[in-house]
């Protein structure tokens, strides 16, 4: 979809890495890529079939909770892949990048940020708490 789009030798796109379908690992490959902060994801196409049992399911939640964490473009289905195309196409000619900036440098949910507040100041606070150690140099 995306090189139909933008042309397979179009030097201002950078494509990602082709992944396995979702039960051979796929979606487990992508989320590795981004905790690992090898690849940075602009945003993501990820169908999953609405009809049937994933055993697979609990890659597809962390994948997600992944991309929520660094406030990238989920699609998964054709309407919202099709329709995120066009507005990535349109942002990169018109140069309109603030109205998809995920697609154009690494954001963070703001959640991220709260959460890595509050475990800074429990850390801080179990630290203060300690009993100082003894001068053993005698």
């Amino acid at each position: 979809m995306c090189k139909s789009l933008w042309g397979e030798d179009n030097p201002d796109v950078v494509y990602g890495l082709p992944c396995a379908s979702g039960p051979l690992g796929g979606d487990a490959q992508v989320a590795a890529l981004m905790c690992l902060k090898l690849k940075d994801l602009g945003g993501l196409i990820f169908f999953v079939d609405p009809l049937s049992a994933h055993p697979h399911q609990a890659d597809i939640d962390s994948l997600v909770r992944l991309c929520n964490c660094d406030n990238i473009i989920v699609c998964c289905n054709p309407t919202s892949a099709i329709s995120m195309m066009h507005t990535f196409k349109c942002a990169s000619v018109e140069g309109s990048k603030g109205v998809i900036p995920s697609f154009f440098e690494t954001l963070e949910s703001p959640a991220v940020a709260e959460y890595k507040a509050g475990q800074e100041a429990a850390l801080t606070s179990i630290i203060a708490k300690q009993p100082k150690a003894k001068d053993r140099s005698g």
